[in-house]
């Protein structure tokens, strides 16, 4: 574990998450898959045990340092990374190998986003485990952690197994061939049915010197702004940082790395992105039932996710395959196969210039 770093990436707005996640506080601070811990606690939790805790980093912006800080007081405060305002994922991903290759040339990081549910989380950390393992071997490669998918999901981008690389390790690793997009049903369906195609969910195990060195070969533009706020005061970091396009990883560095780049070790996991509300129900719902938060009643219903609270009395007859979100100031009512476009929602929203709502 003496250079094994993990980083979990918290700066996302969670919108798809809405009337509870809000730019304010979004999903990864909110109480979703448990009344007890945050989702970001719980990933604290899981990714506990792949290091010491002096070595357990959390990349947010600075809009989202306090709850950090609030939620993960055994977080060092200068293991806090914040990027001085959202940039997408090359430039995050950038910031936290810069940061910590300043620490520890010889570093080896773990990133995963802060947001996702897991119920098996011993099979997440003995995947790592094999990643680094890898890195240990293949210093030079990029490596992913792919999720075996358990339906033909739209949703999700896919990475294609190759070659496999190794049977030496406790788990199956194979050269990532290629990345596929979010695809349509029928696409996705195909996919479900090939043992080669799994789910990206952004776990990525690499050494910080070999990403820089990436960073330096697809996009100089972000090591040299990277550099550059090494020499300035907050002020002129934002505005070096800001200047950056908006890229994301995927797109700009991974895509253009070879098969021979870049490794992928499949995990079979009992997983959500909670990426809306409805991979939410179908990540806990038992068959066709409901899944219900508060204070809920429920006559001739089914199949619903009806998020309420202790104090307000939430009740239900006749529904089927309805989401039903309520908080202090905003009611969320759709349909299943709706609301991944809440987005709709958030866009009027916006143009009615409803601020106190998002």
């Amino acid at each position: 574990m003496e250079n094994n770093y993990v980083v979990i990436m918290a700066g996302g707005s969670g919108t798809r998450l809405w009337p509870l996640s809000r730019k304010e506080n979004p999903k990864q601070f909110q109480f979703l898959t448990s009344e007890d811990k945050t989702l970001i606690q719980e990933t604290y939790d899981r990714v506990s045990s792949l290091t010491v805790p002096e070595q357990i980093f959390v990349s947010t912006t600075a809009q989202y340092e306090n709850l950090v800080k609030k939620q993960l007081p055994d977080i060092p405060y200068e293991n806090i990374i914040i990027e001085p305002c959202g940039r997408d994922t090359a430039p995050a991903m950038g910031l936290v190998a810069h940061t910590i290759y300043k620490r520890d040339p010889n570093a080896v990081i773990t990133t995963t986003p802060s947001d996702h549910a897991i119920t098996n989380p011993e099979n997440y950390v003995n995947t790592v485990k094999t990643a680094f393992n890898v890195i240990t071997d293949y210093p030079e490669q990029f490596g992913l952690i792919g999720i075996n998918p358990t339906e033909p999901s739209t949703e999700l981008g896919y990475i294609q197994l190759g070659n496999e690389l190794d049977k030496k390790y406790s788990h199956r690793v194979f050269e990532a061939t290629a990345f596929k997009e979010k695809p349509d049903a029928k696409t996705a369906r195909e996919y479900l049915s090939h043992w080669s195609c799994l789910w990206n969910a952004a776990y990525f195990v690499f050494k910080a010197s070999t990403f820089i060195d990436m960073l330096k070969t697809h996009t100089p533009h972000i090591l040299d702004a990277l550099e550059k706020m090494d020499e300035v005061d907050d002020t002129k970091q934002y505005e070096i940082y800001s200047a950056l396009p908006r890229e994301p990883i995927d797109t700009v560095i991974l895509e253009k790395l070879s098969p021979q780049e870049r490794f992928v070790v499949p995990a079979d996991l009992i997983w959500s992105d909670v990426g809306n509300w409805r991979t939410l129900h179908d990540f806990y719902k038992n068959g066709n039932t409901n899944v219900s938060r508060g204070t809920v009643y429920t006559t001739d219903t089914k199949n619903c996710l009806l998020f309420g609270k202790k104090s307000k009395t939430v009740t239900t007859l006749g529904l089927k395959d309805i989401i039903v979100i309520d908080t202090d100031d905003a009611i969320l009512v759709a349909h299943r196969d709706e609301v991944h476009n809440v987005k709709k929602v958030i866009e009027q929203l916006k143009k009615d210039k409803k601020d106190n709502l998002l």
